[in-house]
């Protein structure tokens, strides 16, 4: 019985050696002079933190500096830290510590700033990250496709993301889904957009905010929808030379066919945006590309 309670103890001993225990932090704000302030979240092996008794501390050469617990914000419906940070003089090395509650853990942060009289760091839509390993930077909007479309072709230039869809779809309810940075959110306005669940009307283009999973970057992406229609162009025959028509369509391998009185002449894809016939004898064509047609006349013109 003896051994078995020495090694309940043990056991004790060494989960709270390895976990730790609730931080006695403190900080005496009588002793300083200036503060600099954040508004922060905090996260813990990827895991955001939000019992209210979980804390982050600042110290400075291992003295604590500033202490707060995690507070629920309605408005925001989110779980923010409101951090104080005390100092007599600017350019201290400000470092941090976080204590997750529910393992009953002290995790140090791997980032340090210098302390700044009157500076605030993070907002509530933009929240200074105390996380435990670092989170990812990236806000990148890699694809956009919608909930039970197919798209003919998605084009990305800069931070404009074009979406051809079939010619005649409705647009004014679509549901995107967006793949992103890893770990980030995607926004319209300050709403937070589900994937596959917003219902936007696209009858205009849409500027998304998409904020890194670290909250440090944020970059606005402009997404429009064009339903598919093609621009045709010709040349007319000479004596000397045919004609020519030039079919430009946003999806890239689609076929494209040319015909006269219904014998086809000739099948291309389109390549670069565009497919091109050449050497055409003056005559009434017809030109076919995604379930649509245009009939185009090439005139035969005397050279001068």
């Amino acid at each position: 019985m003896k051994n078995h309670i020495y090694s309940v103890i043990a056991l004790f001993l060494m989960s709270n050696s390895i976990f730790g225990q609730d931080p006695n932090w403190s900080v005496n704000q009588n002793n300083y002079q200036y503060t600099m302030t954040f508004v922060g979240f905090l996260n813990s092996d990827g895991i955001g933190l939000v019992s209210p008794n979980d804390k982050v501390a600042a110290f400075v050469n291992g003295e604590c500096r500033g202490i707060t617990n995690v507070i629920y914000v309605a408005s925001e419906k989110r779980h923010y830290a409101y951090l104080t940070v005390f100092s007599n003089v600017n350019n201290e090395t400000i470092s941090f510590k976080i204590y997750d509650s529910g393992k009953n853990a002290v995790k140090s942060i791997n980032k340090t700033i210098p302390f700044k009289t009157n500076e605030q760091y993070g907002d509530l839509f933009q929240a200074y990250a105390f996380a435990s390993p670092a989170l990812q930077s990236g806000a990148q909007m890699l694809d956009v496709s919608f909930k039970d479309i197919i798209s003919n072709n998605v084009v990305i230039e800069g931070s404009q993301i074009t979406v051809y869809l079939n010619k005649g779809q409705d647009i004014t309810a679509l549901n995107a889904n967006f793949v992103i940075s890893s770990g980030a959110s995607v926004y319209l306005g300050n709403a937070k957009q589900i994937s596959g669940a917003n219902a936007l009307n696209y009858t205009n283009p849409v500027v998304f905010t998409v904020l890194s999973e670290d909250q440090t970057t944020v970059k606005q992406w402009t997404v429009v929808v064009k339903t598919v229609t093609a621009s045709y162009y010709k040349k007319e025959a000479v004596c000397y030379e045919g004609g020519a028509i030039k079919v430009l369509f946003p999806v890239e391998k689609e076929e494209v066919v040319l015909s006269i009185e219904g014998v086809i002449l000739s099948t291309r894809t389109v390549n670069n945006g565009e497919v091109i016939f050449n050497n055409l004898n003056e005559g009434n064509y017809k030109v076919s590309v995604d379930g649509n047609f245009k009939e185009i006349k090439i005139n035969l013109k005397k050279s001068l």
